[in-house]
């Protein structure tokens, strides 16, 4: 259940529903694994329209970072909500995936990214803005 924004090679955007909770986030995540399973390995989530993401929508979120993360990609995530921004913040996955309030400053990191994939994965997280340990 996600909408397909746009899409360029390995780069996919994509905006999330408006509840992303227990009965929506099966839908989703099957729909994001259509997109990893495509090819896609830099994937940039728009939240504008959600209204409400319960824990099984976070997890969602989880583990398409975790997956894109293996495959030396990206999920950034653009959450022009300042509470939504400070709820992810309190939950730490600001400190694992960036999360950033808007849509055309994700695409820009996305980019940025995926041209730095041969750097060191510390100086480049360290570039988009991603505490590291």
């Amino acid at each position: 259940m996600l909408t397909l924004i746009s899409r360029e090679e390995d780069l996919a955007v994509a905006a999330l529903p408006e509840d992303v909770d227990f009965f929506t986030s099966a839908d989703v995540r099957a729909a994001g694994e259509e997109l990893l399973d495509g090819g896609c390995r830099y994937l940039v989530l728009d939240t504008t329209p959600v209204d409400y993401i319960d824990s099984t929508g976070i997890t969602v979120l989880l583990t398409f970072w975790q997956r894109l993360e293996a495959a030396g990609g990206a999920l950034l995530v653009a959450v022009p909500d300042e509470h939504l921004r400070w709820r992810l913040r309190t939950l730490g996955l600001t400190g694992v995936m960036p999360v950033v309030p808007t849509l055309p400053e994700a695409v820009s990191r996305a980019r940025r990214f995926r041209s730095m994939t041969r750097r060191p994965r510390r100086e480049a997280a360290a570039d988009l803005g991603i505490e590291t340990a």
